[in-house]
């Protein structure tokens, strides 16, 4: 399974989370969050197709909370 969502608390952070991986030339997207994701969020999330492991990491270090991680396949 490749975790390419990364599930967030708020729209807002899902907006700021996205402005640091910009910055960091990370492609990511803010999608609607899956209903099929076991973990509950407010309904958006971040797509990061490439390097999710290392936008994770800088997300949590850039203070971002991170509910966690889903796939975009399952379902």
């Amino acid at each position: 399974m490749n975790n390419e969502l990364i599930l967030l608390p708020s729209v807002t952070y899902a907006m700021k989370a996205k402005n640091i991986l910009d910055h960091y030339q990370i492609r990511s997207y803010i999608q609607r969050t899956p209903r099929h994701t076991p973990i509950k969020s407010c309904g958006y999330c971040l797509f990061v197709p490439d390097r999710t492991d290392d936008a994770e990491r800088l997300l949590r270090k850039s203070g971002i909370r991170v509910l966690g991680r889903a796939s975009r396949d399952a379902g």
